[in-house]
């Protein structure tokens, strides 16, 4: 049980990086200033997931990544 929650914090995190950087590719097709927001500041990929389509679809692989987080934190503790 004590190697579960270093294992679901490594993927919780690859998760929730590969869906941010999957946004800020889309926001890139639309609008370059978009992406280098998505990419920099904090939560600006929520933001700009409400916006469009694919982005909520993608947003739900981002709170699957902070869940994982939150669970190997609690495991790993």
């Amino acid at each position: 049980m004590a190697s579960i929650g270093p294992a679901l914090l490594l993927i919780g995190l690859a998760l929730l990086a590969g869906s941010q950087l999957a946004i800020a590719l889309h926001a890139f097709t639309g609008n370059p200033i978009s992406g280098l927001l998505c990419i920099l500041v904090p939560l600006y990929v929520y933001v700009y997931a409400r916006k469009h389509k694919v982005g909520a679809w993608l947003m739900r692989s981002w709170y699957a990544g902070v869940a994982l987080l939150i669970a190997g934190g609690v495991l790993s503790s």
